[in-house]
């Protein structure tokens, strides 16, 4: 699922309340590679709740970045996918407080 920081905290408040371990992982692929499958993968089997941080960053892409958060958002294990600017990955990652980081 693809949501905004705000819908982020609100869900992950709610995952840590039951006892779920977070993960966190950032992406910032253009095509798809199969060492960004396997850190995902990696990732959800390390967690119950994984993040995946995609970067919208200044680069020109092939792939826009609404279709690269909806491929993000496909990858078995994921459960949340936020767009987020490279220079706020660390603000992100202190705010998720992620169990597991890759």
């Amino acid at each position: 699922m693809i949501v905004s920081e705000a819908d982020l905290m609100a869900a992950v408040t709610r995952d840590r309340a039951a006892g779920k371990r977070i993960g966190l992982v950032t992406l910032a692929f253009d095509l798809l590679k199969i060492g960004d499958v396997r850190a995902v993968q990696a990732a959800a089997g390390q967690s119950d709740r994984l993040v995946v941080a995609l970067l919208d960053d200044a680069a020109a892409h092939v792939i826009s970045t609404a279709d690269r958060a909806e491929i993000a958002a496909s990858l078995r294990g994921v459960d949340y996918v936020i767009v987020c600017a490279p220079d706020r990955i660390d603000a992100l990652a202190a705010l998720l407080m992620p169990d597991v980081r890759a």
